[in-house]
């Protein structure tokens, strides 16, 4: 729970900079991707003498570190797509989706067994979560959006999947594949992302989406600690992230309709619920 609530910290940050890279410093899906993966590469660059790099050369790892890439390239290149649309706290909610489909993967991998009550924990959730989604759908185009959403889901779904193999296997650290994936990614983007005339014309919003990166790098070796243990609780984190973003604009008083408040607090229930289950049933 501790490394779920840290990687949340770590998100919540890099969530609200994400929507700021598409309105404030005009980036788009390439040029989001690119400062994503060259700045978290670089901030990580300094976490690997704690951390552990361990690769060993060979047909897996290389197709490891191609499946990171491309994971972080769909979910990076679609979101942006998706937050010209949608606020970055309506795409959270839209994650509730994977919360089943993981939970079941982790009782198909042996790593939890089936549980009534958490599995109606996650009902609640979803629908807290949907409620929050349909409180824009007015305003919202979901014909533009409705492909690079489904392909933004896939894509953190199976991010937690690539982990979770690259574990099981052993051919390499989680670290190490996340590094090389996102050195893989920058080198790929580099000639498309127009880099230069992106600091030039927008110096201050650049440095800020890069900044941003820092906690970013350090919620990526969170989760996929996370991960390790069990991808239930990585779907959870969205949500969390949510339920947080929700807080803070209490904070900054700004105003709910009924639907949109319910949807929160079911929302956090369910999360609140599905964590303390264990408690319950020992």
């Amino acid at each position: 729970m501790l490394l779920m609530l840290l990687t949340v910290m770590c998100y919540t940050v890099t969530s609200l900079n994400d929507k700021y890279a598409v309105s404030k410093a005009k980036m788009n899906g390439i040029q989001m991707t690119f400062v994503m993966a060259a700045a978290t590469a670089f901030f990580m660059l300094f976490t690997i003498p704690f951390t552990g790099f361990q690769f060993t050369f060979g047909w897996q790892s290389l197709l490891f570190v191609l499946l990171i890439a491309a994971s972080k390239l769909l979910e990076f290149a679609m979101s942006a797509a998706v937050l010209r649309e949608m606020s970055a706290f309506e795409l959270k909610a839209w994650l509730g989706i994977c919360l089943f489909m993981s939970y079941f993967t982790d009782i198909a991998m042996g790593r939890s067994d089936l549980s009534l009550l958490r599995v109606f924990c996650i009902a609640v959730t979803v629908a807290g979560l949907v409620l929050i989604a349909g409180e824009g759908r007015g305003q919202i185009n979901y014909r533009k959006i409705v492909l690079p959403l489904v392909v933004y889901l896939i894509a953190k779904y199976g991010y937690g999947l690539i982990i979770t193999g690259v574990n099981k296997t052993g051919c390499m650290s989680d670290t190490a594949a996340v590094f090389l994936a996102l050195i893989l990614l920058a080198a790929v983007l580099f000639p498309k992302a127009d880099i230069g005339g992106l600091i030039k014309s927008k110096p201050k919003e650049t440095g800020i989406v890069a900044l941003a990166k820092l906690p970013n790098a350090a919620g990526l070796l969170l989760e996929n600690a996370v991960i390790g243990v069990s991808m239930a609780n990585y779907s959870f984190i969205q949500p969390m992230i949510l339920a947080v973003l929700f807080v803070l604009s209490l904070f900054s008083g700004e105003k709910y309709s009924k639907k949109a408040l319910m949807g929160n607090i079911i929302c956090i229930i369910g999360i609140c619920a599905f964590q303390a289950e264990p408690i319950f049933n020992s």
